[in-house]
């Protein structure tokens, strides 16, 4: 019978405020999943919209150059949750001296334990993980940010020992295209044809914009149109993901003023609820739209109330204003889309304003060699 077990290859390991760190992914049995956590502190006023995924800049697992996985903290952290369906642990908040945290796992097959779809690092040369991460990328580093010398990191390998048969696959994922959004016209991306294709991601942010607003309608097409698997808008696909996936919630230990919009970090925010952090002030939401919330902050005496804090649950899709377009039912590769037996394949994104970060996820399904 397998074994299965985690494997510190980092643990607790004191960063700088920013740069990059290359670790050797030295485990010789399958590796199941890798979990980065990264954890650092607020300053001691607040650190607004500052979520650790947003100061992760890229996420790599590498062979020389051949690229295994890559992107950044908020799309590794979405495309965890639409592999697995649960968010991965988050603490969020932006009061002062709050210590946040995220867990940002990178799973290569179907399950976690998938015997057949694994990262078997005796598959290649000198696999390495190298993670680069910014504390001044959202907030300078202070008493509005990251506290300096906050930054620390763990990452666990979920391995499995004695199978009977080395796994034949793996899952690869890739930031495959980032550009920002025009106000019309279409963006034409040409996808890869070397790999299957089980999962792509499409993202849209700019602050105060709903997704439908910066990129329309989503289209994919085979051997320029003679097949098309995917033509629908973004507003009609994200009521399809609530269908499939339902509601998620991303809570905030707010820290604000009255009338003061915040980013949600869901693109598709349905309801909030909101909390005074003290006993003589009342929190309600007065505006949800666009991915941003606003809060009423109001003293029991009427008066409006500045640099205060609040408990916030948000509650919607879309992580980080990621839409989700599954190729088949991700247990059965039977049911992938076999980008081989095409040509050409190419994502057809019709943009509706300009100014939004967009980017096109691919996740393929990667056979081992010999």
């Amino acid at each position: 019978m397998p074994n299965y077990r985690d494997v510190y290859l980092e643990k607790k390991k004191t960063l700088d405020d920013s740069g990059s760190l290359t670790i050797d992914i030295s485990p010789i049995d399958p590796i199941s999943e890798m979990v980065i956590r990264f954890e650092a502190r607020n300053g001691s006023n607040n650190n607004k919209a500052a979520p650790i995924p947003r100061v992760i800049s890229k996420i790599e697992i590498i062979d020389g150059a051949d690229v295994i996985f890559s992107m950044d903290g908020r799309l590794a952290y979405a495309l965890s949750y639409y592999l697995t369906r649960n968010m991965p642990h988050i603490f969020y908040a932006e009061r002062g001296d709050a210590t946040q945290v995220a867990n940002i796992p990178l799973r290569f097959g179907r399950w976690l334990w998938d015997p057949i779809f694994a990262l078997d690092p005796l598959k290649f040369r000198n696999l390495q993980l190298r993670i680069t991460w910014d504390l001044a990328a959202v907030n300078a580093v202070g008493a509005t940010g990251f506290l300096t010398g906050s930054a620390k990191m763990s990452v666990v390998a979920r391995v499995i020992e004695g199978l009977t048969a080395a796994p034949s696959h793996f899952l690869m994922h890739k930031d495959h295209y980032a550009f920002t959004t025009g106000a019309s016209g279409e963006e034409r991306i040409a996808l890869p044809t070397d790999y299957p294709f089980v999962m792509a991601m499409v993202r849209a942010y700019e602050a105060g914009v709903q997704m439908s607003d910066s990129l329309e309608n989503i289209k994919l097409s085979l051997d320029f149109d003679k097949a098309i698997p995917i033509d629908i808008t973004v507003t009609d696909l994200k009521s399809v993901i609530i269908n499939e996936f339902g509601t998620v919630r991303l809570d905030n230990g707010f820290k604000g003023d009255d009338n003061e919009a915040h980013e949600a970090f869901l693109g598709d925010v349905r309801s909030v609820a909101a909390l005074g952090g003290a006993r003589d002030i009342l929190a309600s939401a007065s505006v949800v739209d666009a991915g941003r919330y606003t809060l009423r902050l109001i003293s029991t005496a009427g008066a409006d109330q500045l640099n205060v804090e609040a408990f916030v649950n948000t509650f919607g899709q879309c992580p980080f204003n990621c839409l989700v377009l599954p190729f088949g039912d991700l247990e059965d590769p039977e049911t992938y889309l076999m980008a081989q037996e095409h040509g050409d394949i190419k994502a057809i994104l019709t943009q509706g304003n300009a100014g939004a970060e967009a980017n096109v996820v691919l996740s393929q399904l990667r056979q081992y060699k010999g």
